[in-house]
């Protein structure tokens, strides 16, 4: 990631955000922790979107040391620190059709969250539609 862009980033995330929980380190942990559990889909918040996107869950193949590297997110290769939330939903629902019942996958949430626990400290919010791990706030 070019050194201008990292720097835009910082800026930004200094100027939206009173606390940053997580480092690229803590990320990397997260990602590789659960790796073993099937995590289909998940929800994204970027510092530098408005809105939220569903997308697949990262793999620890993907992992980079200041960013997800090009096997991640539609959205290509991305800085840790761009990552303001990210939400594991209790339901996954298939992204191409995502009305279709029998394609979804139900995610051991309560699993997630004792793995995450037994790792670290990670600002873990639970919600209506799963678990909601915060990056900046």
């Amino acid at each position: 990631m070019p050194a201008r862009i990292e720097e835009e980033l910082k800026k930004l995330i200094k100027l939206k955000f009173e606390v940053s929980h997580m480092s690229n380190a803590k990320w990397r942990k997260l990602f590789t922790a659960l790796d073993p559990i099937e995590i289909r889909s998940a929800y994204w918040k970027f510092v530098d979107l408005d809105s939220e996107f569903q997308d697949r869950f990262i793999k620890s193949d993907a992992l980079m040391g200041k960013f997800v590297g090009d096997m991640g997110l539609i959205v290509g290769p991305f800085a840790y620190r761009r990552i303001e939330w990210l939400e594991i939903p209790i339901i996954a629902k298939d992204p191409i059709e995502p009305k279709v019942a029998f394609l979804n996958f139900e995610q051991n949430i309560q699993q997630i969250e004792e793995i995450l626990n037994s790792i670290g400290h990670f600002k873990i919010l639970k919600t209506k539609r799963g678990l909601r791990i915060v990056g900046h706030e």
